[in-house]
């Protein structure tokens, strides 16, 4: 074998250009011809005894000759890229065998030369592509315009998000060395250069109407959603380093406790199963109950069956309410304010999944049609006890150590450093500290006596485990109304896979484009992984995202080579055997259990 340089002109430019090509002589009929085994692309900082000894070492790694020296390192790697492009374009595929059939291919062969190589994750691959596939995703992104290599990249990264998520280098590495995507999906990731990577997330970006419009209508289509319950929430992440030139890039309070970093907010909305409906992207510091106008308004949704919108307290003001009865919006929020009612035994109890005992009581309807569920969780009243009683012990022990150091010497008496020190202290516990008289005793300019009492019967009122549910326009009983609302928590599950599972957090990109087409791949890939695990759900298999890929981590394809008595190598690519857990969430996804094909190449 050996590298041939061939020049080119390009047909539309008219440049001119270098092509390598890895050719070798055969004899024929009409005696000694060459033969173009594979195009290698232009090797431009390759010189004349680097591209012989790369020639020299792909026949030796095909070949299963083991090399004396080492090669040097960037010789070593396009060498073992371009041999096991070379073998696979050699290879010809190896049909199924039945248990019925005698088929049979024998060999003589060398145990001492057998040698595993190449392996390549399949297994969560798999999954995810036959859902992409099962989603038409791969079909829409053909008919909005894109190439077919920008549709093999995009699959490459949404994919990669779910089964190896991080950076968009960390992804391109995946792609590159990881994976055997590629090979599942008929092409090779082996030359993808990072920019290509990096330029299709702008591709998908710009189609991002589109590409949500149609996994919208897809998963409606395909599991008979009616979409009559929307649900809404923000969350934000941040940024790995200043983002100065990206306008939506500011500092607020960070849900990961990183408000050092700017932020930038998502907002999700999600229908009565955790799929998502639509995401839009706001700055890091932007008001919650804000967002909410701008986000209903471009939803697509009839005049006549409008859903109903569920929201958290943090979106539930007087003016976005008025603004949802205003256009005939049925919602279910949370109140802001808790309603002072016992609820005693003639109220009725419902019991949530934990056995934990809650009672509800509808109130009457206002004069804006708007009705009140009160609901009262045994549990919450339970945990909101136990952390009053926490922050009672630790200010009441602050308030004592600030006495005992009036009578110390070293220790804090100034009476305005004092009062300070106390402003603070009913500051960090304001769940209590607005039950407690305090008063300081001063002599001249120093305190002499700190003395305080609580209220401890409004302490015990404050503390009752209630909390109330706005409804307008909704005609359901106490229990139909109070489990739509605790539905919310998909909604939380859902900003947890986000940011925890699939890579949302941190963000290191510095345009704009490129962090909201960062967010966008994770919705994407949200949304391909909210089907695969609710198909598992119907199937009672009821498992978390981060279990799944733990589990189909350990199903692979590896070739295996080895010589036989004719000195031929040959080399068998094959999916490991799938394992009695594989097999059966195979067919509650009602997929293949064989990924890829089995091929074979004699050199």
């Amino acid at each position: 074998m050996f590298i041939r340089k061939t020049r080119k002109k390009d047909p539309v430019s008219k440049k001119c250009y270098y092509s390598c090509q890895l050719v070798e002589s055969v004899r024929t009929e009409r005696g000694p011809r060459q033969r173009i085994l594979l195009t290698i692309g232009q090797l431009d900082d390759f010189s004349k005894e680097e591209r012989k000894l790369l020639a020299n070492h792909i026949e030796e790694l095909i070949s299963g000759i083991k090399t004396l020296l080492p090669y040097p390192k960037k010789v070593e790697k396009l060498a073992q890229v371009f041999a096991k492009q070379l073998v696979a374009k050699t290879s010809e595929t190896i049909p199924d065998v039945s248990i019925e059939k005698s088929e049979t291919d024998f060999e003589t062969v060398d145990l001492h030369s057998l040698s595993h190589e190449h392996c390549r994750s399949v297994g969560l691959e798999h999954i995810a592509l036959e859902t992409i596939r099962k989603l038409h995703l791969d079909q829409k992104l053909l008919e909005l315009g894109l190439s077919k290599r920008e549709v093999e990249t995009a699959i490459g990264v949404i994919v990669g998000r779910l089964v190896k998520p991080g950076s968009d280098r960390k992804t391109h590495y995946w792609l590159q060395n990881l994976t055997g995507l590629d090979e599942l999906i008929g092409c090779h990731f082996s030359p993808l250069s990072m920019r290509k990577v990096y330029e299709v997330s702008d591709v998908l970006l710009s189609k991002k109407d589109h590409l949500e419009n149609h996994l919208a209508q897809k998963e409606k289509d395909l599991f008979a959603f009616e979409n009559a319950i929307v649900f809404y929430d923000l969350t934000n992440t941040y940024f790995e380093g200043s983002a100065l030139g990206v306008p939506k890039a500011k500092r607020g309070h960070s849900k990961e406790k990183r408000s050092d970093a700017p932020l930038i907010t998502l907002g999700l909305v999600l229908n009565q199963e955790g799929f998502p409906q639509r995401s839009h992207i706001f700055a890091g510091n932007v008001s919650e109950p804000s967002t909410l106008e701008e986000v209903i308004k471009n939803l697509q949704v009839s005049q006549k069956e409008k859903p109903i919108i569920v929201l958290d307290a943090g979106f539930s003001t007087e003016d976005n309410l008025r603004w949802l009865r205003k256009h005939h919006f049925p919602y279910l929020v949370c109140s802001r304010k808790r309603e002072k009612v016992h609820l005693n035994d003639e109220y009725e109890t419902i019991y949530n999944q934990n056995e934990d005992p809650i009672k509800v009581a509808l109130l009457e309807k206002d004069a804006s049609g708007e009705a009140k569920l009160v609901c009262h969780s045994l549990a919450r009243e339970q945990k909101e006890c136990s952390i009053r009683k926490l922050h009672q012990e630790r200010f009441e022990k602050a308030l004592q150590q600030l006495k005992e150091g009036l009578q110390k010497k070293g220790r804090r008496k100034n009476y305005l450093k004092i009062i300070e020190r106390i402003g603070r202290l009913k500051q960090k516990y304001s769940r209590v500290s607005q039950h407690y008289d305090i008063r300081v005793e001063k002599d001249d300019h120093h305190a002499k006596q700190i003395t305080w009492a609580c209220d401890t019967e409004s302490l015990n009122q404050r503390h009752k485990g209630t909390y109330c549910l706005r409804v307008h326009g909704i005609d359901w009983k106490e229990e139909k109304l109070w489990k739509t609302y605790v539905m919310l928590t998909k909604v939380e599950e859902g900003f947890r896979c986000l940011k925890s599972e699939l890579g949302l957090r941190p963000i290191y990109h510095q345009k704009e484009t490129r962090i909201e087409g960062h967010l966008f791949i994770s919705t994407l890939a949200y949304h391909v992984m909210q089907t695969i695990l609710y198909q598992l759900d119907q199937a009672n298999i009821h498992i978390r995202w981060e279990t799944l890929r733990m589990i189909m981590s350990s199903q692979t394809r590896v070739t295996t080579s080895f010589k036989n008595d004719r000195g031929q190598t040959i080399h068998v690519r094959s999916t490991t055997s799938s394992e009695p857990i594989h097999r059966e969430i195979y067919a509650a996804l009602n997929i293949s259990n064989k990924p890829g094909r089995r091929t074979k190449s004699i050199i």
